[in-house]
């Protein structure tokens, strides 16, 4: 009886899919009952993407004019170097607030993941009649990964894949196009839109040859979807077309390449990983057991299935292009490119996480009909990817890192502000060894800060500020790249921020003062005591520190 009502249960779609979203439901409850208190990622998300939505909200709302200038960061730099696109995430952040608008939009992208994976696979990749748990788990996998910062720009790929296909057959309901409308608001044109487009052309141009027939509405669906992200990405637009002073800082980008070593080294990784920043990250590795195994028996029963073996020649091409582009034997033509046209087309890799998904649904439900035992390999399977999946969820994998309230520590810079007494739109701060997203969180007007792409003209400027420590150490880190605005030290010799409370104290601080000054620079935030002795330009106020609230022991220094 028990084994007759679990197998209702496992052959029932919509108890299956209502279990689905309970699931992901239950993943998010440790942000309700820990708030603030919680560990989140803070590389791509505390430290830029949270604290550009709070600026263009505050400033001046969710439409913001698309050629606004944003003065809180870098002595007011445009609306696209903030935040570029008008999209659906900043509704719920100005809604719910900073914190909550980010859990309600990862939240959110988990269910758009799972639903639009299970229908993506249920009309496209896996015969009719496959038992429905199989696309319902992989798709809950798929829904529970990681994804980076808190747009569906990942997440949403299979739901926009699934409204392209439908057309594709002639399926012009408009569910469809709401689909694509979405996704148009909900993701990043360059990080994945431009790269599924480009997917998108080439399958019309290759049905186009096959059949001999124009297909209007697949072309009109691809055409639909640019359009919304000219309208959703319009600041960005407007400062690369409309803008005739505004020249990027990303025109100076350069690489110098790697060696072969390294190539290699990069396409193992995202081979068994992912990238190496983490920014699609798929959880693939325990995958690649089924999808190895289904090949092999493909291959000995000669059942090649041509859908199956085309999502694996993409996640191959496009995973050694990923390390091949990096190569030193290229590097004076990707400079090239990135003059004229500045966008990393290495980005086929952010469709990686769909496409592991895919093949992985298609390995299961091969080896589930064709090997005897090939039921319990499919359930071993799923729940070693669960087990993987729930290991790698940021609340857990961030545990060292600080919690959302004491990263941001409002407590702490609500003193700073009211000790220094003054309106912060009259002076500029420089932050050392602290996160520039923390002062600017908390209302601050900085000199320093972290965008993709800001006014070469103030990179030139700020360089002078940090020239003589950049020439002991990190240069190449600033000239060659640069997005990463900040004043950097060469004494503790690393280019990325430490957690760490206990730094030495910083010896010599050979900032450029009198250009601090120019700029509007007053006073100095440091989350590392100063030599005042060895830095006579540096006049200590007052050290702020045993907050319960906060990550960080603060130093204000004014700038003399």
């Amino acid at each position: 009886m028990k084994k007759e009502r679990l197998l209702i249960l496992f052959s029932n779609e919509r108890i299956l899919l209502v279990a689905g979203v309970l699931i992901i439901t239950m993943f998010f409850l440790p942000y309700v009952f820990c708030g603030e208190n919680i560990q989140v990622p803070i590389f791509d998300n505390l430290d830029s993407n949270v604290v550009w939505a709070k600026m263009v909200l505050e400033q001046g709302g969710i439409f913001l004019p698309p050629g606004a200038t944003v003065h809180q960061m870098m002595n007011g730099i445009p609306h696209s170097s903030v935040y570029g696109t008008y999209d659906i995430s900043l509704v719920w952040f100005q809604l719910f607030g900073m914190f909550w608008g980010y859990v309600f939009n990862k939240y959110l992208m988990a269910l758009v993941g799972f639903l639009g994976m299970y229908f993506l696979l249920k009309k496209h990749f896996l015969p009719q009649g496959t038992s429905p748990y199989i696309p319902v788990i992989v798709s809950v996998l798929f829904g529970l990964l990681p994804f980076w910062s808190y747009m569906a720009t990942v997440s949403g790929v299979p739901m926009a894949l699934l409204a392209f296909l439908n057309i594709k057959k002639g399926d012009i309901r408009p569910g469809n196009w709401l689909m694509l409308l979405i996704y148009g608001f909900y993701s990043s044109a360059v990080l994945t839109g431009f790269f599924l487009l480009l997917i998108m052309a080439c399958l019309f141009l290759f049905d186009w040859i096959k059949n001999k027939k124009f297909n209007t509405y697949f072309f009109l669906s691809m055409a639909f979807l640019s359009l919304m992200y000219v309208v959703s990405h319009l600041p960005l637009f407007y400062s690369f077309f409309y803008d005739p002073d505004y020249v990027s800082h990303r025109s100076q980008f350069h690489t110098y390449g790697v060696n072969m070593k390294e190539v290699i080294r990069l396409i193992r990784h995202i081979f068994m990983n992912s990238d190496q920043y983490g920014h699609a990250i798929s959880l693939h590795l325990f995958m690649l057991i089924p999808i190895l195994l289904a090949l092999v028996i493909m291959l000995k029963k000669k059942d090649v299935n041509k859908l199956f073996i085309g999502v694996l020649i993409f996640l191959l091409l496009t995973g050694i292009f990923y390390g091949v582009y990096e190569s030193d034997k290229i590097a004076r033509l990707i400079n090239a490119m990135n003059r004229i046209f500045p966008i990393d087309m290495r980005r086929f890799y952010w469709l990686h996480p769909i496409a592991w998904s895919i093949v992985f649904a298609m390995s299961l439900y091969y080896i589930n009909e064709k090997i005897k035992w090939g039921k319990w390999f499919v359930f071993a399977m799923l729940l070693i990817q669960l087990g993987y999946v729930i290991k790698e969820q940021p609340y857990l994998q961030n545990q060292s890192d600080p919690t959302y309230q004491k990263f941001y520590a409002e407590e702490q810079f609500n003193d700073i502000s009211t000790f220094i007494g003054k309106d912060p739109s009259s002076y500029r701060v420089l932050s050392v060894w602290l996160n520039p997203a923390v002062s600017l969180y908390n209302g601050f007007y900085t000199l320093d800060g972290f965008s993709a792409s800001y006014p070469l003209s103030y990179k030139i400027q700020f360089r002078k500020i940090i020239e003589k420590e950049l020439d002991k150490t990190w240069n190449v880190f600033f000239d060659a790249w640069g997005s990463r605005c900040y004043a950097y030290t060469s004494e503790f010799g690393s280019n990325d921020l430490s957690y760490d409370n206990n730094l030495p104290e910083i010896q010599h601080l050979k900032f450029n003062y009198d250009v601090i000054k120019e700029l509007g620079g007053q006073y100095i935030l440091s989350a590392v005591k100063i030599n005042t002795v060895n830095n006579p330009r540096l006049k200590l106020l007052k050290i702020f520190d045993n907050y319960e609230t906060s990550h960080w022991t603060v130093y204000l220094y004014e700038v003399i």
